[in-house]
């Protein structure tokens, strides 16, 4: 049960794969497409359009270099946009690591004396260092927006947080909740689709619903409590999709700790088989202002 939860909290909750090898980016090329009219648009364009939201959200698949690519792209595309206006909120670094990150950023220790204190992802190198490296070299803040991983396992195996020790208090969202509704239901959904081990069990579902609620809540109060402070900023988020699919997740919790904030939503969907987006697209117009449809790489088996 133990190892059942760790993977369930590290794979399900967090939306993260695991770190094998992958092959070299597909040649075909992704297609992102406008909701508002359905047409294909370049990158470039996408971010100019986005360039008046407060909160510019990326929903992306962890495993998929191409998107990674891409949303690299995205934040040197609203940086010459916003310039120093701009911050980068990651879900892949955790609150309590928010002092060795900014230290970090500032050139006060070394990326290994970092990388020792921060608890990155797996394949932080690949994925996730170019956007802090951007981020450093260009003096902007770097947001650790989410809840300590060990809090949201506690959450995911006990169900509540009530006995965590005073000294970890201070990481958790000032509130949170895990209401009925479309979000649960389509958690509900896609936990109970009976892939192996990504199968969950159904006594369990609502307490990594309730993990994966105090994920959303804390990074969106991260994200709003900095806006609070700092009223001329643009925040760019990255996070797994589930989170902000469908202005669901953490952007329907930002949206209302402050619904007069601009909130843009990139999300991820698969290519279809024969490269005809509109299949997917269609059905996921209301995901995100935008939707990336990506041509998979599929991960090999470790042996």
């Amino acid at each position: 049960m133990k190892r059942f939860l760790k993977f369930l909290c590290m794979c399900l909750v967090m939306n993260m794969a695991d770190p094998v090898a992958e092959a070299a980016l597909p040649t075909t090329d992704l297609v992102i497409v406008s909701s508002t009219d359905d047409k294909p648009v370049a990158a470039g364009q996408m971010t100019k359009n986005l360039a008046g939201y407060d909160v510019v959200f990326f929903g992306e698949f962890h495993d998929q270099d191409v998107l990674h690519a891409l949303e690299y792209d995205v934040l040197k595309q609203l940086y010459a946009i916003h310039g120093d206006k701009l911050v980068l909120s990651l879900e892949m670094f955790e609150a309590d690591t928010q002092p060795v990150l900014n230290k970090y950023l500032a050139g006060e220790v070394s990326e290994a004396d970092f990388l020792a204190d921060s608890r990155p992802w797996p394949r932080y190198q690949a994925d996730y260092r170019p956007m802090v490296e951007f981020a450093k070299t260009h003096k902007l803040p770097v947001l650790a927006s989410n809840v300590p991983r060990f809090l949201a396992a506690k959450m995911a195996k006990a169900g509540t947080l009530e006995n965590i020790e005073a000294e970890y208090r201070p990481y958790l969202p000032a509130k949170t909740s895990a209401p009925e509704g479309k979000y649960k239901e389509k958690f509900t959904a896609y936990m109970s689709k009976g892939e192996g081990k990504m199968q969950l069990p159904p006594q369990m579902v609502d307490q990594v619903f309730a993990a994966q609620c105090l994920k959303d809540d804390k990074m969106a109060e991260s994200i709003f409590y900095y806006l609070q402070n700092n009223k001329d900023k643009v925040v760019y988020h990255v996070n797994g999709c589930f989170h902000s699919d469908g202005h669901l997740g953490t952007v329907e919790r930002l949206e209302a700790l402050d619904p007069s904030l601009k909130v843009g939503v990139i999300t991820s969907k698969d290519m279809p088989a024969d490269k005809n987006y509109r299949k997917n697209h269609d059905d996921a117009k209301k995901d995100g202002e935008y939707v990336v449809c990506f041509p998979r790489v599929e991960k090999q088996e470790e042996k």
